[in-house]
This record gives structure tokens, C-alpha cells and sequence, in this order.
């Protein structure tokens, strides 16, 4: 008979009991009359389908007493032994008539496994073969042939009870045989077909459930009273399922003669509902611990619902204000037309508010009105127009823009506007000045405290600080009108008329001159701190610019060049910058921006002029730099030297005029011509920490001596970096370099640090030589000086000389070199050379 089976059941029975058991195979067989292994009709080891040619299949012989599972003795297909690795168990199929026709054998693993799991397996596999006889018509028991369309139905049954998670049971109290649908089985995670009993089955409940289930279903029997249970069911796998149970009575007759009922799996439907309720609690929850109200109305403006930061917000507690018009939260005169706004809205649909944030004042139920930030959007809730407002406090927001907006504009020391400030308002003054027909000046004034460093160093700048403060007070209150004060950098401060000034208006110079005076006054009168009185002044320079030529780099830059101009002028100086002097900050900005180009463009060129002894001996020349502008001609140094100095251009010019000066002393060593050049050293370049590395390769360079050269450094580069320029020419000194103070008798250096210093020579500045005239017997400074070099036991030179008497004055006094257009003037580079080859020279002993 079980040869008639398709081979596509086979393969399905074998597969699905492959997947329940954990076997490695599964064999089909039928038996002979005898009850012996006939033949193997299929096959499947490992997953594969084996083809069989021959076999041997032996097992103890079927005996309908004992209708287990046998263990098999032999197996081989094909010549190959099964069992080498695996158990064999075999189970016999038995027909309704108990007529064994055939049977399976499953291939188990020694090492594990369970064997309860193949049992409940193999009784499977094996009703399922029963079933796929069935349906080969081959053999039709009485049982199966009446039973086909209750097997159909069943079938559907089972479909239906996979869909809904739903499984039907049926109990016959006479044999206690209990009927179970697939799902059941499904649902309690069982092998379809494992024998079951109302204790087995009850088993798997929690015993709070058990319990309950237990006593309805007595009930049920006692009584024929329907029940329903919900609770828990713990599957074969440990999974716990949440389960509703039904029981019903059927009778026979009066009597309850079985029961019947369904075990639903609604896990999934709890889950559900719960994530629905706790999804709303979620919700709930965030909207209540949201920083922001959040609020609903109705298109009358009603409140319908609001969350609990109302009453933190607002005053109110949400229950309190549902029901009320949402008027209530605004201060007069939005809550007077807020109606009147909302009817606009639903009968025009237009609204400026809805969908876009908006700044508004809200009112707190104490009557306290505060800045909110209110967002709004139109919602449908079943089917009626609804309202959703965020309303934001900003008080704290505000305050912190108030914050940043006055840390960023505003001076903290003084409380006025900062330099950002100036700059935004100087645009907004150019911007309206310039799109004006008609002429237009701006007005800018820039006040700068002379010396003030002096004070934080010498009274501490707490001191420093209460001056400002006072200076700034009273800037601010002799200026008004359009004029406004602000704070600069450091100790200055600037005006600025915020408004543009009438060019053509003579007036307004006059009124200007009188408040630069008032400011000046103001300034100047003593200011009492700690109980010291202090007197303070500074440079004051303004500018009236024509506004369509005017820039913010152009102003700051007029009123820096300005308030140099004023410094040079004393302390407490005033200064107008006129038509002229614009003239003269044009050419200071040329140059300024010039220096780069002039040395890439070899615009610079040195002249000598030599020095000489008593005996009119040549002992050295001075190196005095030069530049022809190609647009300014002819610039003095007296001119450029001060700009280059003001930045790092002083440096790149120093270090040119000391690369020529070692080259030209090199090509007079090549000419066999030994003498030297003094260089001027700015301060700014000798305080530079590489500044004695530069100068030693450049020596090295061009193969000369250190001696070659003698570095002037002025009296009041001295005075000024004192540490540091002593530091440098201690270092240059022990390498083998001289120095010369210049212009010696124009500062106010220390005596003793004269001493100290590794100086060679002080040189007279033409200033005081200009004294030696025919009508003065002495000149007591000239006379100090060298008998102050004398007892230093340096050297004397004496420059500007330009006369006989002014030579002999110095000769019989003491000095000992000379320089001036009385012995020569400044000659170009060859002429120089020329010179020295043909002079007589003498060896300076600096020693």
C-alpha cells in the first residue's frame, strides 16, 4: 500500500520530521506478511534523497502488544553501513484494523538530543502517513471512507484557527479521549499528534490560571454552565502566552456527555492595547513634561486642552482653564480683538501668525506680563477645526540676548558702546550720507590718554580702571545731539556723529572746536580715587571726512595718524585734521604701504659720509640710507624711518643696510683696504631675539671681522628697552662688536647704566654742535659729554661739524673723531670708494 504514496508526501512527512526530531534521516519501509522489512521505498539522509539499489533493514519483530518505537539492529543501503554514527529507531504503522503494512526509521544522534522530541515526532510523521495513504484510495477503511467531508471541514477548521490564533478541544467524559485542533497544538508548542490528557494539558498553565480553568470546567460538568477565562499559558518552550479559554457542554439526552471549547492566543491583542494606552500615556506624559504650554481651542476660542506647564507658565492649572477663551492668557489689546482676528481668519482663511513663530507679550494669571514666543497650527479633529498653540516663556532669552547683545556692543568698564558698535554705526552713517545728493560730511573724533600705562604701573589698575570709567562719564555728558561716545581700544575713546554733517555749513566747525575743547577741559580736571587726586590728559585729534570718499579704514586710519600728529605736539594737545594735513596722511599711507616694494625694487641706495681723527686721518664711515620714490621723489629718512618703525618694515630695512654695508667693507678688503662702517640700529630690531643670529651670518657671510662694523644705537632706544637692549649687546659684545650711542645727550639715560654697557664711543648730536658758534666762549653740554666719555674711557665723535672753529672748539676739548660737511659730505657708493682708496687711514683702537 505505501508504495502508492507520492513521493512529494514522502519527502514533506520526511522533511517535517527531520525539522521536529533534530535527525539526521528518515526511512520509509513496508513489511510483509511475516512482519518483516519488505521494502525501502524512500530515503533522506542528511538532508539528501538517497536512491536505494539494495538494503538491510532489521529490528525486533512487530508485535501488537508492544506498538512503540523499536530500536533497529541493522541498517545499510547500498552496501553502507547507517548506524556507524547514529541510532536507528523504527515505529510501525498501523491501519484501523491493527494490519501493520509498513513503518518509518528515524535516524538519531547518539550524543544528544531528546527522545521525547523524536517520539512525539515519529507519532507525527506517522499519522501524516496514515493521511497520505488516505488520499491514494488504495485502502479504504470504513472509518476514513465515512469520515472524508468531516476531514475536509477539519481542514478548514484548522485554517481558520491559524488565522484568528484560535484552537478547538473536545473532552468525552466517558473515555476521557480529548480532541484537539492544529492550532492547539500550535499554541502550546507541541509536535502535531502528541498524545495529550486533561492532566497533560492543564500542566502548562500557571497555577492561578489552572486553578481557575479548573474549577469552570467542573463546573461545566456539574452544572452545564458555560465559562470564559482569560490568564496565562506557559508553551513547551518556556514561552509564556496570554490566553482567553472557553468551555462549553454538549449533551446527550439531559447529560453533559462532553465538553467542548476554544483556547485563544490574544498575547498580540494585549500587547496592542497596552501600546495604544501606553502610547497615549507616552504622549501625555512628554506634552506635561514639555518646557512649553502646549494648548488647544476650538474656533470660537475656547481652551480645550492644555498640559500641566500651564500652571508654571501662566498661573493656571489645566483643569482651571479648559473652558475658558484664550483671551484670558493675553494682555489688552490683544485679548480685546483677539475675536475679531480669529473670525478673519475662518472666514478669509488668512492669518499672519498661523504656521509662523511670533514674539508676544502673555499674561500670567497675576497679572505679571511677560515676552512668549507663540507657534500655531490649524488641526481637524473629527471633523471640526481645532487650534494648536506652543506657547514659549523667552524671559530668560531674552535677558541672555540682552547679555550677549550688551557684551558684544558694549564696553563692561564704562557701560558705553564698544568698538563694534562704532563700526556698525559709521556703515549706517556712510550708507545714508552717501545715497544723499547733496555734500555731506562725517564728523569722527578719537581721544587718547597720554602716558596712561604709567598709571596701572605705578597706582595699579584698579586705579587705572576708575580714571577710565570717569574720563568716559564725562565724555558722555558734555557731548549730545547726533553725537555719540564709545569706548576704543586700550585707554582711547572715539566720537561719532551718528548723523551726517552739512559740508557747506561753517557753523558746525565752530560748534565742533568748542566741544574738543569742552571734551579737553573735561579731561584735564583732576580726578580724586583713594583718596589721590590725579591729573590725566590726553591727545585729542578729529577729522571731518567727505562721506562719499570716506571708508571705516580710511577714518581709523586718519585718526591714528591724527592722534601720532597730536602726540608729537605735547601731552594734552588738540588737533583738527585739515585739507593739508590729509594731504600729509596720503603720503604717510603711501609710504607705509611702499617699504616692501622699495626693497624688492632696489629703491633704496646708502651714502657714506666718512669720519675722521685729529690728524685728518679717515677711521670709518657712517652708512646713511636713502629713497627715491617712483611716485614721491626723494624721501628723507627723518620721514620714513619713524613710519617703518611703527612695523616689522624697520627690520627688513636694518637688515639690508647691514648686508651692504658688509659688502661694501668686503669689496674694500678685496681692494686691500681695511676700515670700518657704522650702521644705525633701530630698537625694535635690535630687541629681536634673533637679532645677533642675523647680524653673525651675515658677518660670516661676507668673511669680515665683527670690528668692521660699529652698531649706533640711539639714547633713547636705550632708555626705552633698557633690559633687553642690555641683554643683546652683552651677547654681540663678547662676539667681537662695538657700539656707539647716537645722538647721545637727547635722552635721559642713567649714568650707571653707561657703565655697565659694552659701549665703545658717545656720539655728539649735531644739535649741540650747532651751539659752537663765534659768539659763545663754552658750550657746557658739549663739554660734559666728553668729559663724560672720558670718564667712561670710550671714545668721542662729534657729527654736523661744518665749520674750523667748530672743529678746533671739539679737537681742544678733547673729542676725538669728527664728522660733518666740514671734512665731507654723504658720497654715493663709488664715489665713497674712490675716496678711500685714496685717503690715508688709521686703524681705530676700541679697546
Amino acid at each position: 500500500m505505501l508504495e502508492k504514496v507520492s513521493e512529494l508526501d514522502l519527502f514533506t512527512i520526511a522533511e517535517q520530521a527531520v525539522s521536529k526530531s533534530e535527525c539526521s534521516g528518515v526511512a520509509v519501509f513496508t513489511l510483509n506478511e511475516q512482519g518483516e522489512p519488505a521494502n525501502l521505498i524512500f530515503l533522506m539522509n542528511n538532508g539528501e534523497t538517497v536512491d536505494v539499489t539494495d538494503f538491510e533493514l532489521s529490528f525486533k519483530r512487530f508485535d501488537r502488544r508492544n506498538q512503540g518505537t523499536q530500536k533497529v539492529e541493522q541498517f545499510s543501503v547500498n552496501g553502507s553501513n547507517l548506524l556507524s554514527d547514529v541510532e536507528g529507531v523504527a515505529k510501525v504503522l498501523l491501519l484501523e484494523d491493527f494490519s501493520a503494512v509498513g513503518g518509518l526509521v528515524f535516524l538519531l544522534d547518539k550524543q544528544g538530543g531528546s527522545a521525547t522530541q523524536a517520539e512525539l515526532a515519529m507519532e507525527l510523521a506517522v499519522e501524516r502517513l496514515k493521511l497520505a495513504l488516505e488520499r491514494t484510495h488504495t485502502y479504504k477503511c470504513p472509518v476514513i471512507s465515512t469520515n472524508t467531508q468531516l476531514n475536509q471541514k477539519l481542514e478548514l477548521l484548522n485554517e481558520i484557527g491559524s488565522i484568528s490564533k484560535t484552537g478547538g478541544w473536545e473532552v468525552d467524559l466517558a473515555s476521557g479521549v480529548i480532541t484537539w485542533t492544529d492550532e492547539m497544538f500550535r499554541i502550546y508548542g507541541l509536535p502535531h499528534g502528541s498524545p495529550v490528557s486533561i492532566s497533560t494539558a492543564m500542566a502548562y498553565f500557571p497555577p492561578e490560571t489552572k486553578k481557575a480553568i479548573t474549577a469552570s470546567f467542573d463546573k461545566v460538568v456539574r452544572e452545564g454552565k458555560e465559562y470564559c477565562h482569560e490568564g496565562f499559558l506557559r508553551r513547551a518552550d518556556g514561552k509564556v502566552l496570554r490566553i482567553k479559554a472557553t468551555g462549553k457542554p454538549r449533551y446527550t439526552g439531559k447529560k453533559v456527555t462532553q465538553v467542548f471549547g476554544a483556547l485563544e492566543d490574544i498575547t498580540e491583542q494585549y500587547r496592542l492595547l497596552e501600546t495604544e494606552y501606553n502610547y497615549a500615556a507616552y504622549l501625555t506624559a512628554i506634552l506635561d513634561n514639555l518646557n512649553d504650554v502646549v494648548v488647544t481651542i476650538d474656533t470660537s476660542g475656547t481652551i480645550i486642552t492644555a498640559n500641566k506647564t500651564m500652571s508654571t507658565i501662566f498661573g493656571y492649572e489645566p483643569d482651571e482653564i479648559m473652558g475658558q477663551d484664550v483671551s484670558i492668557l493675553m494682555p489688552d489689546p490683544y485679548a480685546k480683538y483677539h475675536s475679531e482676528f480669529l473670525n478673519h481668519y475662518l472666514e478669509t482663511g488668512r492669518a499672519k501668525i498661523i504656521g509662523v513663530g511670533r514674539e508676544l507679550p502673555g499674561l500670567h494669571k497675576s497679572g505679571r506680563v511677560f515676552p512668549i514666543e507663540l507657534s500655531l497650527s490649524e488641526v481637524v479633529q473629527e471633523g471640526q477645526r481645532q487650534f494648536i498653540g506652543i506657547v514659549k516663556d523667552i524671559t530668560e532669552r531674552k535677558k541672555a540676548m540682552e547679555e550677549i547683545y550688551k557684551t558684544a556692543y558694549f564696553d563692561d568698564l564704562t557701560e558705553l558702546p564698544n568698538m563694534r558698535s562704532f563700526e556698525i554705526d559709521l556703515a549706517r552713517v556712510l550708507n545714508q550720507a552717501s545715497s544723499q545728493f547733496n555734500a555731506l560730511d562725517i564728523y569722527c573724533c578719537l581721544i587718547d590718554m597720554d602716558n596712561f600705562t604709567q598709571y596701572n604701573l605705578s597706582f595699579g589698575k584698579h586705579v587705572g580702571d576708575k580714571i577710565l570709567a570717569t574720563i568716559g562719564q564725562r565724555i558722555n555728558a558734555a557731548i549730545d545731539g547726533d553725537l555719540k561716545v564709545y569706548r576704543g581700544i586700550g585707554d582711547n575713546f572715539l566720537i561719532l556723529s551718528t548723523a551726517p554733517v552739512d559740508g557747506e555749513n561753517r557753523e558746525n566747525e565752530s560748534i565742533i572746536n568748542t566741544l574738543e575743547w569742552e571734551i579737553h577741559k573735561a579731561i584735564v580736571t583732576p580726578i580724586a580715587v583713594d583718596d589721590l587726586i590725579h591729573s590725566v590728559t590726553a591727545a585729542i585729534s578729529s577729522c571731518r571726512l567727505e562721506a562719499s570718499k570716506a571708508s571705516y579704514e580710511k577714518v581709523n586710519g586718519v585718526l591714528s595718524f591724527g592722534k601720532k600728529r597730536a602726540k608729537k605736539q605735547g601731552p594734552g594737545s588738540v588737533l583738527t585734521i585739515d585739507n593739508a594735513a590729509f594731504e600729509d596722511y596720503n603720503r604717510y599711507n603711501t609710504i607705509t604701504h611702499s617699504f616692501q616694494r622699495a626693497l624688492q625694487n632696489n629703491e633704496f641706495y646708502l651714502m657714506l659720509q666718512p669720519q675722521f681723527n685729529a690728524s685728518n686721518e679717515v677711521i670709518g664711515s657712517e652708512a646713511l640710507i636713502r629713497w627715491e620714490h617712483p611716485e614721491l621723489g626723494m624721501i628723507s629718512p627723518v620721514e620714513f624711518i619713524p613710519v617703518a618703525e611703527e612695523s616689522d618694515a624697520i627690520i627688513d630695512i636694518g637688515n639690508w643696510v647691514i648686508n651692504e654695508a658688509c659688502r661694501l667693507l668686503h669689496d674694500c678688503e678685496q681692494l686691500g683696504k681695511h676700515t670700518r662702517i657704522a650702521v644705525n640700529i633701530s630698537g625694535r630690531h635690535i630687541v629681536r631675539a634673533d637679532f645677533a643670529e642675523t647680524i653673525t651670518q651675515l658677518i660670516e657671510k661676507w668673511g669680515l671681522a665683527p670690528d668692521t662694523l660699529m652698531l649706533e644705537i640711539t639714547e633713547t632706544t636705550l632708555v626705552s628697552s633698557i633690559d633687553l637692549v642690555r641683554e643683546r649687546m652683552d651677547k654681540l659684545g663678547e662676539l667681537g662688536f662695538f657700539f656707539s650711542i647716537d645722538d647721545f645727550g637727547t635722552g635721559y639715560s642713567s649714568l650707571s647704566y653707561l657703565k655697565e654697557l659694552p659701549i665703545s664711543e658717545l656720539k655728539i648730536d649735531r644739535y649741540f654742535v650747532d651751539e659752537i658758534n663765534f659768539h659763545d666762549d663754552e658750550v657746557p653740554i658739549v663739554n660734559s659729554i666728553i668729559d663724560l666719555a672720558h670718564a667712561l674711557s670710550v671714545s668721542s665723535v662729534a657729527e654736523g661739524i661744518e665749520n674750523e672753529f667748530q672743529k678746533e672748539y671739539l679737537r681742544q676739548r678733547g673729542c676725538e673723531y669728527f664728522q660733518g660737511y666740514f671734512y665731507s659730505r654723504p658720497l654715493p657708493e663709488k664715489a665713497w670708494r674712490d675716496f678711500i682708496m685714496n685717503s690715508s687711514l688709521s686703524k681705530v683702537d676700541l679697546d
